[in-house]
């Protein structure tokens, strides 16, 4: 049986699927991970072992090229124990600086004028979200850049996310703009350091450049507020594809009071998005789930789609229906498209950013009669993934 990397090399988001079938079908069972043995978790019980820092780790697991390229070199993600605790309190005290009333009103405004304007009576859907959601974090966290510089950042942006897939021209241009990224941004610390830029007080670089990380690392945790930002693009299109496809949501998306209806049906989008098909861990110490042992030093693979899509959670997982989220908050560890556990761990602090995000976008999208016209097919081997031309909308005739 092969190795699970060689899996997600080939199939992406159907490798665990795969693997989890050719190796009995266990929703928890035991398999190889980088030549090592791995222990796949692939239920709620599951996520709550693999988010209990006392039994497993996170530094050095991701191998460093792809944790260079998406996080950047001594980022938050890699640590662990009083390090993580420590800097997640810094990046989490950068991401709520954010406004996100106003984040998510700038959103909606920008994303409804790009929808108004459709040049050429059509408009890429990812890459206007893209550049969209670029702007208004850039403009929200006190950087504030001509229209065609923030649309340059915002891609570059969108192009490390794409590189951490396994498209060898896509990693290479990520690796780039990753270099480029860097550079800017430790340089933007350094300049609201020196008082060369007026920052915005209390916002999301004034709380980096106060910090006492250096300008280098500070950069880095600046990205990693702004880089998951622009990454709801992925998650933005999707929901307008999941939009056309059920038209008998339009009008209560398009309702300005209709923001809990809107939420349920971003949750849906979440749910069941190919987004990030897994997390990976190591065991510190010696545990055992599902009648499966854990022994120190195995890897620990959470199975995201797999939880995001248990029946025992969601009747009829593979079915569209964001009424599941209507009065219902899903728990920290039964819905983790971005992650799970306690947000003092190693959970997303942006979830919240996301939400809104696809909530500012479902609204702009269903006041206008629009339509998907290119192929609403996905492939799902390409991490991460999109629907074909990264789906383009035009008035519906």
């Amino acid at each position: 049986m092969s190795d699970l990397t060689l899996q997600l090399l080939r199939h992406g988001y159907d490798a665990v699927d795969r693997d989890r079938s050719s190796r009995g079908g266990g929703t928890t069972y035991e398999s190889r991970l980088l030549g090592r043995r791995a222990v796949v978790l692939g239920d709620a019980a599951g996520a709550c072992l693999f988010y209990d820092e006392g039994a497993v780790e996170r530094a050095g697991v991701v191998p460093p090229p792809l944790a260079w390229l998406l996080f950047g070199r001594g980022a938050v993600h890699g640590l662990d124990d009083e390090d993580h605790a420590r800097r997640k309190e810094l990046l989490v005290a950068a991401v709520r600086s954010l406004d996100l009333d106003e984040l998510a009103e700038d959103v909606r405004l920008r994303v409804t004028a790009r929808l108004s304007g459709l040049p050429g009576g059509r408009i890429e859907v990812f890459d206007t979200l893209a550049t969209a959601y670029g702007a208004a974090v850039l403009h929200s966290a006190g950087i504030d850049l001509p229209a065609d510089e923030s649309r340059r950042w915002s891609r570059r942006m969108a192009a490390v996310v794409d590189g951490f897939g396994f498209s060898p021209a896509a990693y290479a241009r990520g690796c780039r703009e990753r270099a480029r990224l860097d550079r800017w941004a430790a340089a933007l610390v350094c300049d609201a350091r020196a008082g060369r830029t007026r920052t915005p007080r209390g916002g999301v670089l004034d709380v980096l450049a106060g910090s006492d990380l250096d300008h280098r690392t500070a950069g880095i945790e600046l990205l990693n507020v702004l880089r998951p930002t622009v990454a709801v693009a992925w998650l933005g299109a999707f929901a307008l594809l999941a939009l056309d496809a059920a038209p008998e949501w339009r009008e209560r998306l398009a309702d300005p009071a209709g923001e809990e209806e809107r939420l349920a049906f971003a949750q849906e989008v979440r749910r069941t998005t190919p987004f990030v098909p897994l997390l990976a861990g190591r065991a510190r110490r010696a545990a055992s789930h599902d009648g499966v042992p854990v022994e120190p030093g195995d890897r620990v693979v959470l199975d995201v789609l797999g939880i995001d899509r248990d029946p025992m959670v969601y009747p009829h997982p593979h079915l569209f229906r964001p009424a599941r989220f209507l009065g219902r908050t899903p728990s920290a560890y039964d819905l983790v498209p971005q992650g799970g556990g306690p947000l003092r761990g190693h959970r997303c602090p942006g979830e919240d950013v996301a939400l809104r995000l696809m909530s500012s976008t479902l609204r702009a999208a269903s006041q206008r009669p629009l339509e998907v016209v290119s192929s609403r097919a996905v492939a799902a081997s390409r991490v991460p993934t999109l629907p074909a031309g990264g789906l383009v909308l035009a008035r519906q005739r």
